[in-house]
C-alpha cells in the first residue's frame, strides 16, 4: 500500500511538468486571438508565436534529458520550475513580438525537460505490470493542463490587454506551490544503481537503436497532425466565422473534456490491451476522420468530427509517450526519451505552421488529406515496433 501511495505521489508531482506543458501550448492558441490587436505582427509571426512554446522544447528536450541521465531525475527537475517561473512572467509583461517570442522559447526549453525527465522518472520507479498505467496518467495531466488554459480564457477574454497577458502569466501560481512539494521526492533508484556512464550517441549504435528511432519517428508524425489540429482550431473556428472569441474557448473546452475522459480510458486499459493496438486503432480512426472532415466543413459537422478525433487523438497521445520510455536501458533514457520527444516538437512546429499557412490560404481540404496521410505512414511504421507491455526495464 505504501509503494502504491508512494508511486502516485512521484507520478502527480512529476507529471504536473505535463500539465503546465499542455497549459502553455494549448493556451497561446486563445491569447494569439488577442495579442494581434496590441502587438503588431506579421502572418508567420502569428504561427510563430504558436509555436514558439515547442521550438524552445525541442532544444530543451535532448539536451536537459541528456542532463538527467548524467546528474540524476530529480536534480534537474528541481531547476526547470524555476526558470518556469522566470520565463513565463517575462512573457506575460512583453511589450513587442522579439521580447514574447524569445521568452516563450526560453520556456519551451525547460518545459521540454519535463517530458524525459519525468517521464523516465516514472518509469524507473513504478511497477511493470502498471507501468503504462501511470505513464498515460502524465499523459492525461498534459490534458488537464489544456483544460484549464480554455477555462482561464472564458474569463481572460473580456480583459483585453490585461487578459493576454493573465492568460499566459497566472500558471506561475500553481508552478511555486509543486516546485516545493517536489523537494520531497527520493532520486530513482535505478539511475542511482546504474554502473555506465551516459554516452549520448550510443544509444544509436546498439541493439536498441532501431526502436529507439521507430518510436521518435512515429512521435514525430503523429506531432504533425495533433498539434497542427488543436493548435489552430481556435483560429479554424475564428476565421470561419463559427463562434465569437468566448464561444470558440467554450467549444474549445468541450473538445478537451472529451479528450481527458478518453485519456482515462486508455490509462486503465493501455496495461491489457497493449500499447501498439490502441496506438494503431487511434491513429486509423485519425485518419478516416480527417478524410470526411472536408465534406461537414460547417459548425455542426465540425463539433461531431472534432469531438470524435478528440477521443482517438488520445490513444495515440498517450502511446507516443509511453514507448520511448521502454524501448531503451536506464544509461540514456533520459537522452533517448529527450531525443523522441525533440523529434515530436519538431513535427508540431511543422504541423502548426503549416496547418497556419494552409487554413489562412482557405485550403482546408489538402490541410486534412495531408494529416490523413501522415497517420496512415504513422500506422505501418507502428507495426515495426516491438509490444512493450508489462516488459521488466533492466
Amino acid at each position: 500500500m505504501n509503494e502504491t501511495l508512494n508511486a502516485n505521489k512521484i507520478v502527480v508531482l512529476s507529471a504536473f511538468g505535463m500539465y503546465l506543458d499542455g497549459y502553455q501550448l494549448t493556451v497561446i492558441a486563445f491569447a494569439i486571438l488577442l495579442i494581434p490587436e496590441y502587438i503588431a505582427i506579421t502572418t508567420l509571426e502569428y504561427g510563430l508565436l504558436i509555436a514558439s512554446v515547442i521550438i524552445g522544447a525541442i532544444i530543451g528536450t535532448v539536451s536537459i534529458g541528456y542532463l538527467s541521465d548524467i546528474f540524476g531525475r530529480r536534480r534537474i527537475y528541481l531547476s526547470t520550475l524555476i526558470f518556469f517561473i522566470i520565463f513565463d512572467l517575462i512573457s506575460a509583461f512583453s511589450f513587442n513580438f522579439i521580447m514574447l517570442f524569445i521568452s516563450r522559447v526560453l520556456l519551451g526549453i525547460v518545459l521540454g525537460a519535463e517530458y524525459p525527465v519525468a517521464n523516465s522518472y516514472i518509469a524507473e520507479v513504478t511497477p511493470n505490470e502498471k507501468r503504462g498505467y501511470y505513464l498515460a496518467m502524465a499523459t492525461v495531466f498534459f490534458s488537464i493542463g489544456s483544460i484549464s488554459s480554455a477555462i482561464i480564457a472564458i474569463f481572460a477574454f473580456p480583459l483585453d490587454n490585461l487578459g493576454w497577458r493573465l492568460m499566459l502569466g497566472i500558471s506561475v501560481i500553481p508552478a511555486i506551490i509543486v516546485e516545493f512539494m517536489r523537494f520531497s521526492l527520493p532520486e530513482s533508484k535505478m539511475w542511482e544503481n546504474k554502473k555506465e556512464k551516459t554516452k549520448f550517441f550510443e544509444m544509436f549504435s546498439g541493439k536498441y537503436s532501431k526502436d529507439i528511432i521507430l518510436a521518435a519517428v512515429i512521435w514525430f508524425l503523429y506531432d504533425i497532425v495533433a498539434y497542427g489540429l488543436s493548435l489552430t482550431l481556435p483560429t479554424i473556428l475564428k476565421l470561419g466565422h463559427f463562434v465569437d472569441n468566448v464561444d470558440n474557448a467554450l467549444l474549445t473546452t468541450f473538445f478537451l473534456i472529451i479528450g481527458i475522459s478518453a485519456g482515462i480510458y486508455v490509462m486503465f486499459s493501455v496495461d491489457r490491451f497493449g500499447r501498439k493496438a490502441m496506438q494503431i486503432t487511434g491513429f486509423a480512426f485519425m485518419a478516416i476522420l480527417f478524410l470526411v472532415l472536408p465534406h461537414y466543413y460547417f459548425l455542426t459537422g465540425l463539433i461531431i468530427i472534432v469531438s470524435f478525433l478528440e477521443l482517438f487523438n488520445s490513444f495515440g497521445g498517450a502511446t507516443v509517450g509511453i514507448i520511448p520510455a521502454e524501448v531503451t536501458v536506464t544509461k540514456f533514457r533520459g537522452s533517448s526519451y529527450g531525443f523522441s520527444s525533440m523529434m515530436g516538437k519538431i513535427g508540431a512546429v511543422i504541423g502548426v505552421i503549416a496547418m497556419t499557412l494552409l487554413i489562412s490560404g482557405n485550403n482546408y481540404s489538402s490541410a486534412y488529406i495531408f494529416l490523413a496521410v501522415i497517420m496512415v505512414t504513422a500506422i505501418l511504421l507502428t507495426l515495426l515496433l516491438p509490444e512493450t507491455k508489462k516488459i521488466k526495464l533492466e
